[in-house]
């Protein structure tokens, strides 16, 4: 064991409904007996996930690993922090414990077992490089893990954050069902809104009903749900997946394909784009989300690039 480092621990103890907990009492055990040496930094509404990352990460030395403990827009923040601080390129650690998972469900590290997980980020002498997304507007910049969504997807997000049946399914581990029930009720208040898309040749693309509008980094969004099976954190490309508006039983077959084996993606009334960068801009007011985190009711006109990041995760890169 590599005792001569030390974990910097970003910890939301809050996240995946005291799952977050769970796992700390379980690595905390685990790096007392094996004399590891660690230091917990508890987020919180004065000292948030991003702020605590951009200081460790302007101080970080190489003994030092920064280690995230919580769930997807705990993980957003701290590379958030990390991406605007002194040392925009410092490796993050990370050890999953939300209600969703999505990020560790879209590189395949959702199942493995904490201290298993830990002792191989401890153990690990060169981080992996994985695909993240960069979204940039006129007023800021924004790095992404999982997707950033426009329409029914980010109003569900709303819906869902501010749903008390979310502890109630955390509680049985069955989070993304959480997800699951807030989209049904989006289904009657979400409308058609129009977009233009703008591709890597310059190539203006105009959808006048879009319902779904997703630029993803991985298959994954909802806590589990394949918006876009084909999507690779691993391929140096971003897709983006924009459902039109249709109703009826046309609109449930599609609904089904969705939650069940990803063929949506061959139907007509689906469209999905892979490439390195394009734009995409809204004129009518809509909810967004990033990393299931809110982005607020407005209208967006961001630039879509696919970037990366070094990460202290045990897995094997994809072929």
């Amino acid at each position: 064991m590599n005792n001569s480092i030390t974990l910097e621990i970003i910890l939301n103890k809050h996240a995946g409904n005291g799952q977050s907990i769970k796992n700390w009492k379980k690595a905390k055990d685990y790096l007392e007996d094996e004399k590891v040496d660690y230091n917990v930094h508890l987020t919180d509404k004065k000292f948030g996930a991003r702020k605590i990352a951009t200081k460790l990460a302007n101080s970080l030395t190489d003994n030092k690993k920064i280690l995230v403990l919580g769930g997807d827009g705990t993980l957003n923040q701290v590379l958030n922090g990390v991406k605007n601080s002194k040392n925009p390129e410092a490796p993050i650690a990370y050890l999953p414990a939300g209600s969703g998972n999505d990020f560790s469900r879209g590189i395949k590290i959702k199942n493995l077992d904490t201290i298993d997980a830990l002792q191989q980020i401890i153990k690990m002498d060169k981080p992996l490089k994985i695909d993240i997304g960069k979204a940039s507007s006129k007023d800021s910049v924004n790095y992404f893990l999982n997707n950033i969504g426009i329409g029914f997807d980010a109003r569900t997000v709303f819906y869902t954050n501010n749903s008390k049946r979310k502890s109630f399914f955390n509680r049985l581990n069955i989070g993304s069902l959480a997800y699951v029930s807030s989209l049904l009720r989006v289904l009657k208040n979400q409308k058609g809104f129009s977009i233009v898309v703008k591709d890597s040749n310059n190539n203006d693309i105009e959808f006048n009903n879009a319902y779904i509008v997703t630029a993803t980094n991985h298959p994954y969004f909802g806590g589990g749900i394949a918006i876009d099976p084909k999507a690779s954190p691993f391929d140096q490309k971003l897709d983006l997946v924009v459902v039109n508006k249709i109703s009826g039983l046309t609109f449930v077959r599609l609904f089904r394909k969705l939650l069940t084996n990803g063929s949506h993606l061959d139907d007509e009334n689906v469209w999905l784009l892979q490439e390195n960068t394009f734009t995409l801009k809204n004129n009518q007011k809509q909810y967004g989300q990033m990393d299931g985190e809110e982005l607020g009711n407005k209208n967006f006109d961001l630039k879509f690039e696919v970037s990366s990041h070094h990460f202290w995760i045990p897995i094997k890169k994809e072929a």
